[in-house]
């Protein structure tokens, strides 16, 4: 099955204050640039395909497929202009300085949230996932300045599980249960193992779509997936490369392959004098479309 997003022309940005880095891929003597929001389409792409024998489809499933597709969403205007490397290459999603992170996430969750509530509940705990994953890799902080890094992750943390309390009442969910990253414990309820589950699809359907966005296995084994809700978590493996698809294991899809068209920029390999210099390259990148596929293990 093909799916193909509509390829937008590069926009010329406004100066934000702050950078953000996009996904990017190198293909002969160039470099092509996805959004963040792109990414996260193309995994709502998948989420609407999600449902065979093994794996229930998304439950309730305009929500989750609306949380899935706009994780990213608040990365739409920042992401048009591009840090750079000390090398002179664009910087890439997982260079992003957790500061500059945490911006995205925060405008990610109060879109999806002034939407959805149920959508918003679950972006607001991937971003605080990513946010407390972050906070692990901090070092310990020497001066005021990294304290202060430190300050605002914590507050980042803090304000989503308030977030999370507020949308939650909303949905008459529970708020008297004890959770640990927003979750309960499994088998405490019906609704907080839907909500697991649902949460650990999104985990699953960004990480395939970043290996299947930068053209290599970033990700190869993907643990907490949950095929059903009130089961027990199984792990998949992603495996092969961008030339010939990549493969999953196992298969959670409705269709026997999957194709997609992924909106991107491409502009020269570089490397670039300075920021300026790659500014100009991304204001005159050319539109371009990615494909990319994605078929069974072993098929």
């Amino acid at each position: 099955m093909q799916m193909v997003f509509p390829v937008r022309s590069a926009q010329n940005p406004r100066y934000l204050g702050y950078v953000m880095p996009m996904i990017c891929r190198q293909q002969n003597r160039e470099l092509v640039l996805i959004s963040q929001h792109d990414h996260s389409r193309l995994s709502g792409e998948m989420a609407r395909k999600i449902g065979n024998a093994l794996f229930a489809p998304p439950s309730p499933f305009d929500p989750v497929v609306r949380a899935i597709t706009e994780h990213d969403c608040g990365w739409d205007e920042a992401d048009r202009e591009p840090a750079i490397t000390p090398l002179g290459q664009p910087t890439h999603v997982f260079e992003a300085d957790v500061l500059t992170s945490m911006a995205g996430w925060e405008k990610s969750v109060d879109r999806v949230a002034a939407q959805d509530p149920y959508a918003g509940l679950l972006v607001s705990l991937h971003s605080m996932a990513l946010a407390s994953r972050a906070a692990a890799r901090q070092p310990e902080p020497e001066d005021e300045f990294a304290r202060q890094r430190v300050f605002r992750v914590r507050r980042f943390i803090h304000r989503q599980i308030e977030v999370q309390e507020s949308l939650r009442q909303r949905l008459d969910m529970r708020i008297d249960l004890p959770l640990r990253g927003g979750l309960a414990e499994e088998g405490r309820a019906a609704e907080e193992d839907l909500l697991r589950t649902n949460f650990f699809l999104l985990e699953f359907l960004d990480e395939i779509s970043l290996d299947l966005c930068f053209g290599r296995l970033i990700f190869q084994r993907i643990e907490m997936v949950y095929p059903r809700a009130g089961e027990g978590p199984i792990s998949a493996r992603i495996g092969g490369d961008a030339d010939a698809g990549m493969t999953l294991y196992p298969w959670p899809f409705n269709a026997p392959r999957l194709e997609f068209e992924i909106p991107a920029r491409r502009i020269g390999a570089g490397p670039y004098h300075d920021a300026d210099t790659l500014q100009a390259a991304c204001e005159n990148a050319a539109a371009c479309a990615i494909r990319v596929v994605l078929h069974p293990a072993g098929s």
